[in-house]
């Protein structure tokens, strides 16, 4: 990674949870991102291991909420080698899309299944959406840097091309880190309510392998939901900076 140190242990600006429950803490005006940490489910990653990231996959869908239940990512190819494992990876699928989409009070969703074999975002850089959520469940995840360890003034087409190691991004002593496989991360970006210029800067991992990555993206909110704390999520004209949703 550049080398730079990696750990785990978040700053102030990442919240780590261990509860469902604990994910509001993203309306925390402190808090960039939430970081759910889910524990490795054996089988869903042997599924996605096997028959998904041994084929070429790029599956979207733009979905409203309520009809979550008819999101299909699994290719049939993958569902005739495995019915019983591609029911429980489209289950969870759908509980994570329906679990963002109750957490900001979305509508409708855009909702991405992406086998990688080669980094898709490959310079840290910030997101032109209001909240993205990702998951990888093979191989390494996203990487990402505190606040404090990153010099906004050097990002994207500030760095006049340098890579992040040299172009003055880093901060001295700054800590890239690395989402777990199977966490589960929501990332603020650049269109959340007040946080222009503070949205995570992250990056694909240089040395990725093969990625099965999913992400989630809010496209309409509903006006009528009285849940709804922060409104004006939906995505905004992404642009290279958002990398296609891609991580």
């Amino acid at each position: 990674m550049d080398g730079l140190a990696s750990e785990r242990l978040a700053p102030s600006d990442c919240r780590r949870v261990a509860e469902l429950v604990d994910l509001v803490a993203l309306y925390e005006p402190d808090v960039r991102m939430v970081v759910w940490d889910r524990p490795v489910d054996a089988g869903l990653r042997a599924f996605a291991a096997g028959p998904l990231a041994h084929e070429p996959l790029q599956w979207e869908a733009e979905v409203d909420v309520a009809a979550l239940d008819t999101v299909t990512p699994v290719p049939p190819a993958a569902v005739a080698r495995d019915a019983a494992a591609a029911a429980a990876f489209t289950s969870d699928v759908r509980f994570l899309a329906r679990l963002f989409a109750d957490l900001v009070g979305a509508s409708r969703l855009g909702v991405r299944l992406a086998r990688l074999e080669a980094p898709m975002c490959p310079r840290f850089h910030t997101d032109h959406v209001g909240v993205r959520l990702v998951s990888t469940y093979v191989g390494p995840g996203s990487e990402w840097l505190a606040d404090e360890h990153v010099d906004r003034r050097r990002l994207g087409h500030r760095a006049n091309g340098a890579p992040d190691a040299t172009s003055g991004l880093l901060r001295p002593g700054a800590v890239v880190r690395q989402l777990p496989e199977f966490a589960v991360a929501l990332m603020k970006g650049e269109r959340w309510p007040g946080g222009a210029g503070r949205g995570v800067v992250h990056r694909s991992p240089p040395e990725c392998g093969v990625r099965l990555l999913l992400s989630i993206d809010v496209l309409a909110q509903d006006d009528d939901a009285a849940a709804v704390p922060v409104p004006g999520l939906g995505i905004g004209s992404s642009g290279p900076a958002a990398c296609g949703g891609g991580r």
